[in-house]
């Protein structure tokens, strides 16, 4: 059970984005080379400290729809059952309605 997530971090619920080719063949989205893909945000830290030592306010929420550039960094996490996509809030380029 996730308690808190820290600074700057996101926990995404990836929208699996298949593609199909002409023939009929399934590309599934961890063959793709596509690093914009779409997710729900759901949860997020509490945000980064700045040089004064105060919190940057996140410009997300939870249950957001987003758009995000898959980097290295990002790490699959399963917890309890369910996978979730581990970015931070610069990762981020879109919310979506």
């Amino acid at each position: 059970m996730i308690k808190k997530v820290i600074n700057d971090n996101i926990l995404l619920e990836v929208e699996i984005q298949e593609q199909q080719t002409n023939s009929g063949i399934i590309i599934p989205d961890s063959a793709s080379d596509k690093h914009i893909q779409k997710g729900r945000i759901a949860f997020i830290g509490e945000g980064r400290l700045n040089e004064k030592g105060e919190r940057n306010k996140m410009s997300v929420n939870v249950g957001d729809n987003v758009l995000f550039e898959k980097s290295y960094n990002a790490q699959e996490i399963k917890i309890d059952e369910k996978t979730y996509l581990k970015i931070s809030e610069s990762d981020i380029i879109a919310t979506l309605d």
